[in-house]
């Protein structure tokens, strides 16, 4: 026995169109969207993503840059860093999820190494002091070195 409720539930009535697409005919359409999507363009020697990771944090390393890096004492100025070479001179380095409040802030610098990708030193650059609202930084490069620059390393030091 049924409820009063309950309501049947009918199938709705669908209607084809009177001309079926041709998939033979989409064909020629559909592989150029295919190999326009899967097609990887070269990337821009000039504006690049600069890979980087932090100096030793054991051994000689500061007591400020173990501390920065969050290895002892506490948590990290910043979970990370996003590095990048703009229009092939200019590297910028800013915070990946900053701290809102460090004991650091305002008493460290970073001290970035730029290397080539023999993973030979090729300069040193040095920010400005490292503060809640001062984190992000610009370095201009000559154009010999940001060519040949490929990753760096990052050091919390000591004002």
């Amino acid at each position: 026995m049924q409820s009063p409720a309950a309501v049947p539930i009918v199938p709705a009535m669908v209607t084809l169109s009177p001309r079926p697409i041709r998939l033979a005919a989409l064909a020629p359409l559909l592989a150029a969207a295919l190999v326009s999507c899967s097609r990887e363009t070269a990337a821009d020697p000039n504006s690049r993503k600069i890979e980087w990771t932090y100096g030793p944090t054991s051994g000689t390393a500061t007591p400020e840059h173990v501390a920065g890096t969050g290895t002892k004492g506490g948590a990290a100025i910043a979970k990370g860093w996003t590095c990048r070479l703009v229009d092939g001179k200019r590297l910028t380095v800013s915070p990946y999820q900053l701290s809102s409040s460090h004991p650091l802030f305002g008493k460290v610098a970073l001290s970035i190494g730029l290397f080539d990708k023999d993973s030979k030193d090729i300069g040193t650059v040095r920010s400005g002091t490292l503060t809640a609202t001062n984190a992000s930084f610009s370095f201009d490069l000559a154009d010999d070195l940001a060519k040949r620059l490929f990753d760096v390393v990052i050091w919390y030091q000591a004002i």
